[in-house]
């Protein structure tokens, strides 16, 4: 059986009262640039807060950027994926803030910082294609960074602040890079005991490797052993990993 796991390498949901956030830059010509809004947006399911970042209501161009992001090498089996959640801005109604023809969103990715290759390039008429208003995620396999520094941005430019009544908006909810590795493994549930709040490995040859990750991937905690362990875990779902000798011998789920 196929197991994935992904590891976090960079991770930001706009929670913290400083914007931009730590290392992040915030530039272009508009006298107001990206803000951090509490969300009048509901992301939902997707949410990872109730703030996120958003472009302003004014003509020109206005550029978010992330601080250097160290990638790892990888195994040839391994991906490094970026990702992030947006939401469209209102389409029809009253205060329709869809984008107009001349406005421009692209996402680019550097790994200098002066050269910059485009990921994304939405424009009204591509961004709108099957549009519905609800929270999406965008992700791309950006392996070919691997042990390197890189940086990304977004750029939004509008340019119909003097023609239209309600200019157009975007919204990103978090950002995300990260490792995705694929294992096999072999149950060997006769030798672990979980229970709720507690995990048991019957085994003393040898310590165990025991991984646990949250619901959305990330890896909250690691430890060798082959003793009864104590989960102190917040009510949620996790999903818990136990490896023999860099081979994984249990994968298993709980709700807490």
């Amino acid at each position: 059986m196929l197991l994935i796991l992904i590891n976090q390498i960079f991770y930001e949901d706009f929670e913290n009262l400083l914007f931009p956030p730590n290392g992040w830059t915030n530039t272009g010509t508009r006298n107001t640039l990206w803000l951090r809004r509490t969300s009048g947006v509901v992301f939902g399911t997707a949410s990872a807060g109730i703030q996120i970042a958003q472009t302003s209501s004014e003509i020109g161009t206005a550029i978010l950027q992330t601080p250097a992001i160290n990638l790892p090498s990888i195994n040839p089996n391994d991906t490094i994926i970026f990702s992030f959640y947006y939401k469209l801005p209102s389409v029809g109604g009253s205060f329709d803030t869809r984008f107009r023809s001349t406005d421009t969103l692209k996402v680019q990715i550097s790994n200098d910082g002066n050269n910059w290759t485009n990921l994304i390039v939405w424009d009204s008429t591509s961004l709108y294609a099957g549009a519905n208003n609800q929270p999406k995620k965008v992700q791309f396999n950006i392996s070919s960074y691997q042990n390197t520094s890189i940086y990304i941005r977004w750029i939004f430019v509008d340019k119909t602040y003097d023609t239209v009544n309600y200019n157009s908006y975007f919204n990103i909810d978090s950002v995300f890079v990260g490792v995705k590795t694929t294992k096999s493994f072999e149950s060997k549930n006769n030798f672990i005991k979980i229970m709720k709040n507690t995990i048991e490995i019957n085994q003393t040859e040898k310590p165990l490797k025991l991984e646990i990750y949250s619901s959305d991937g990330k890896i909250i905690y690691s430890t060798y052993t082959n003793q009864k362990k104590l989960l102190f875990l917040r009510k949620g779902l996790y999903f818990i990993i136990v490896y023999d000798d860099k081979k994984v011998v249990l994968r298993k789920k709980i709700s807490l």
